[in-house]
């Protein structure tokens, strides 16, 4: 009873849970310079507490920074963003940062099993109060499980297994659950599954097949990430690591003709996934909401802010300031010349939406007479997309 009451308080008390959004809109701008909703779970637990609300848990500010290095490990060393590491080493505690730390460092450890065990519950418990999308965890009616269950036999996951050992039996179950690739634009297609849609429907994505990966070495407490890369210019890849080995594990086995190094995947946390599986269904629905949410679990993703502030310029009355504030934050909290300077595969696509970013912004400056907003992007522009030859054009229109 302690428990179940300990985890409805915890859930009452963090801020901006998405039933509360939908009755008392927060603008994202103010959003996305906090945590995001569900983060206070793993903040909570692991003894951070962001006193100034401005997203980061900051050194030498009372917030927990010093003793989390102390008990768990360092963890300011960086995040991958847009297939660059940013933020590294900066006296910032990010949220990619903590979630990445948790569960590739503290989660299953033994020395932890009761923020593990916390963490676990309230994370579960939060998702299934503010029916969340089930990209990670099983439903309540445990469809996932039993799927494995029929395949492997139950008790499997009671074993006390190797990671090389658990591989085998992954492998099996993958086998028998016979689940095929999809093929095709996702937004095109219906959206990603939800993981207990994923088995029930034997067909998903590289995302979902890593992420049924996640569920399943969570099962036997052994401490994984789903990662992903470019494979090629307009191929977007997802496998699952195993932490202890570094070992890559590929459902569908797409990566292995690519030979990509092990350092050269990027690590894609649990409440990413959230964010990625919200931007696929706001653009399968066109959903302003849904694209809301996105940016709210993955705030920095150029891609996923490029397309909700063209949404919101596309607005009869746009709210220019609301606009300013998001482009801002990417302004900002990006890695930008490093962004700008990388050979990743995807980077054009990348660039692109960068562009349309900047565009937005020049509308908005332009919109509310703000001269030195307008001048720092215009100067962004001509740095990186002066080869455009309808850059000049669009500056000359917008300018006042």
């Amino acid at each position: 009873m302690k428990k179940i009451v300990i985890i409805l308080i915890t859930l009452l008390t963090l801020p901006f849970p998405l039933s509360a959004q939908e009755n008392t809109p927060v603008p994202i701008s103010r959003q996305i310079y906090s945590f995001s909703p569900m983060a206070h779970v793993y903040l909570n637990n692991l003894g951070l507490i962001d006193t100034n609300n401005n997203g980061v848990i900051d050194r030498g500010a009372g917030e927990g920074y010093e003793g989390f290095i102390v008990k768990y490990g360092n963890a300011d060393i960086g995040f991958h963003a847009n297939y660059v590491l940013c933020c590294e080493a900066n006296g910032k505690l990010e949220e990619p940062e903590i979630i990445n730390h948790y569960y590739l460092t503290i989660r299953f450890n033994p020395e932890f099993e009761e923020e593990t065990a916390a963490i676990e519950s309230e994370v579960s418990a939060y998702i299934y109060a503010n029916d969340m999308p089930l990209v990670w965890l099983d439903d309540e009616q445990g469809t996932v499980m039993n799927a494995v269950n029929t395949a492997l036999g139950e008790g499997w996951n009671r074993q006390g297994l190797t990671e090389s050992e658990a591989i085998t039996l992954f492998n099996t179950a993958k086998s028998r659950m016979n689940i095929r690739g999809r093929t095709g634009v996702p937004n095109s297609n219906g959206g990603y599954y939800t993981l207990p849609e994923f088995v029930t429907r034997k067909a998903g994505y590289c995302v979902e097949a890593a992420l049924i990966g996640f569920w399943f070495f969570s099962q036997l407490q052994i401490r994984s990430l789903v990662v992903d890369t470019a494979l090629t210019s307009s191929l977007a890849h997802a496998v699952i690591k195993l932490n202890n080995s570094n070992t890559i594990i590929d459902y569908f086995e797409t990566s292995y003709h690519y030979r990509v190094p092990v350092n050269q995947w990027a690590n894609f946390d649990p409440v990413k996934s959230i964010g990625e599986y919200y931007y696929v269904l706001a653009r399968t629905n066109n959903s302003r909401l849904f694209a809301e949410q996105s940016v709210i679990y993955s705030k920095y993703d150029i891609p996923l802010t490029a397309y909700l502030m063209n949404m919101y310029s596309n607005n009869p009355v746009p709210n220019h300031a609301e606009i300013i504030e998001i482009g801002r934050f990417i302004l900002n909290n990006v890695d930008i010349p490093r962004v700008m300077a990388s050979d990743t595969k995807e980077i054009n696509s990348i660039k692109n939406t960068f562009e349309r970013i900047l565009s937005v912004l020049i509308e908005s400056y332009s919109a509310t007479g703000n001269r030195t907003g307008f001048n720092n992007v215009e100067h962004l522009l001509n740095q990186y997309y002066s080869h455009d030859p309808n850059v000049k054009p669009f500056l000359d229109y917008y300018r006042f």
